[in-house]
C-alpha cells in the first residue's frame, strides 16, 4: 500500500490549516494569563524616550543622518549641521510644526532625495511623526547609526499598539467567551 505525503511548500493547504487554527483559537491556549491581560488593560502605557537626531548637510539641500540617540520624553530635537559651519537646532514647537507639514506631505517626502524633509522623514523623527515603514539606509550617514536606534523603534511600535488598543472590558472577535467550550 503506497502512503501519499504531502509536501510542505503546498500553500493552499498551509494558508487552509493556519485559517483554522487561528478561528479555532489555537494560537494561545493559556486562557488565564490572556484573561487577567484583558481585564488588565486598562493600565497606563509608558510614553517612550524623545529622541534627538543629528543631520550634517554634505553639500547644498544633500543631507545625511550622523547620530541618533535617545532623551528624556518631550525633549526631542534635530540638530541641523550645516556645510558652511552654521548649527540650528529644531525643538518644540518648531519642531512639531516642520513634522507636521512633512507629515501633511508625505507623498513627496516618500519619493526620495535626499533634502532636509525627506531625511526628517526617514529619521527617528518621522517615525515619531507617524512613518509605519523602517529606516532607509541610504539616509544614514553609516549602518550603525541606523542600528543604534532599534530598540527605541521597537519601544514606539509597542507604545502605538497599546495606546491604540481597546481600553475597556472584553471587545473584538471571539472575547465573550471566558474560555474552555461550554462556558
Amino acid at each position: 500500500m503506497k502512503k501519499r505525503y504531502l509536501t510542505i511548500g503546498d500553500f493552499k493547504r498551509n494558508a487552509f490549516i493556519m485559517a483554522a487554527a487561528a478561528t479555532m483559537g489555537l494560537t494561545s491556549c493559556d486562557s488565564s494569563t490572556q484573561t487577567n491581560d484583558e481585564w488588565n488593560a486598562g493600565t497606563e502605557v509608558p510614553v517612550p524616550d524623545g529622541i534627538v537626531t543629528e543631520l550634517t548637510e554634505e553639500a547644498p539641500d544633500q543631507w545625511k543622518i550622523t547620530d541618533e540617540r535617545t532623551t528624556a520624553p518631550g525633549q526631542s530635537m534635530a540638530i541641523l549641521k550645516y556645510s558652511d559651519g552654521r548649527v540650528d537646532t529644531l525643538q518644540g514647537l518648531a519642531l512639531e510644526n516642520q513634522m507636521r507639514d512633512i507629515a501633511q506631505n508625505e507623498q513627496q517626502y516618500t519619493q526620495g532625495g535626499f533634502g532636509l524633509g525627506s531625511v526628517l522623514w526617514w529619521s527617528g523623527m518621522g517615525f515619531m511623526a507617524g512613518r509605519m515603514m523602517s529606516p532607509r539606509p541610504a539616509y544614514y550617514a553609516n549602518p550603525g547609526v541606523m542600528n543604534n536606534t532599534a530598540a527605541w523603534r521597537q519601544n514606539v511600535q509597542t507604545y502605538r499598539q497599546q495606546s491604540t488598543a481597546p481600553r475597556s472590558g472584553r471587545s473584538g472577535y471571539f472575547r465573550g467567551r471566558s474560555g474552555g467550550a461550554g462556558a
